[in-house]
């Protein structure tokens, strides 16, 4: 029979997982699903880790640099491989990581919300930059023009995520896009004919705002416009 371990021995804990910026990005993740942008801040972290606040500033140096780091992580969970590949066109492997991102951003809602205000420059955000400039150049853009759509890729992912999720209480998973197209139709239809005529009649469109549909419609557009650049490059 074995022996009885002494009360000591059996309280004393096993090893505990040591703390590093991964853990500290992980929780505050998980606190921005569960709550909201709202939910987010270095006491709330160091609550769900068990230590004291001042702990955090080992790994950030405040709630910015939280927020900085939680941005890279979010942005690392899209396949920035999408872009490249010359076996696929440059429109097919934009199309593919647009969608990847915002798939990305629609599962952290919460999170999707930093964009808006964290800067974008961690290894993740540059890797993403140099494989869109390099994909628009496929395109045919100069590397100035490659630069700018890039950017206006960037806001047209990020502008649209935010305004889905602005309907939203932040937290997934997010309803059915039916169904929130179906609420916003709801609205919609209480406004005034008599004095919004164009707006009543395009309510039914304008409800499918927030979803993958016009969302693909925009970026189609967009690219529209740039083969039309690179086109006339090529002219030129």
């Amino acid at each position: 029979m074995a022996k009885n371990a002494s009360p000591s021995e059996s309280a004393r804990p096993g090893p505990a997982r040591s703390l590093d910026l991964e853990r500290v990005v992980d929780t505050a993740v998980a606190l921005l699903d569960e709550g909201g942008s709202s939910a987010l801040s270095v006491r709330a972290v160091a609550g769900r880790l068990g230590i004291q606040p001042n702990a955090i500033y080992t790994y950030v140096a405040d709630r910015a640099a939280l927020e900085r780091a939680v941005v890279e992580r979010v942005l690392s969970l899209a396949d920035v491989g999408l872009l490249a590949g010359p076996a696929r066109s440059w429109r097919r492997r934009l199309t593919d990581y647009a969608s990847a991102l915002r798939g990305v951003l629609l599962d952290h809602p919460g999170a999707a919300v930093l964009f808006m205000s964290a800067p974008m420059d961690g290894p993740s955000a540059l890797f993403v930059g140099e494989g869109l400039v390099g994909l628009f150049m496929d395109a045919g853009l100069s590397p100035d023009d490659a630069s700018r759509a890039t950017y206006t890729v960037i806001v047209h992912v990020l502008g649209s995520v935010a305004l889905e999720v602005a309907e939203t209480d932040g937290r997934p998973p997010l309803a059915p896009e039916s169904d929130r197209a179906r609420d916003r139709y709801a609205l919609l239809t209480q406004v005034p004919a008599d004095v919004f005529p164009l707006s009543a009649a395009t309510a039914r469109t304008a409800a499918e705002w927030v979803t993958t549909a016009q969302f693909a419609w925009d970026l189609g557009l967009l690219l529209d416009g740039v083969a039309a650049r690179a086109k006339a490059r090529r002219r030129e």
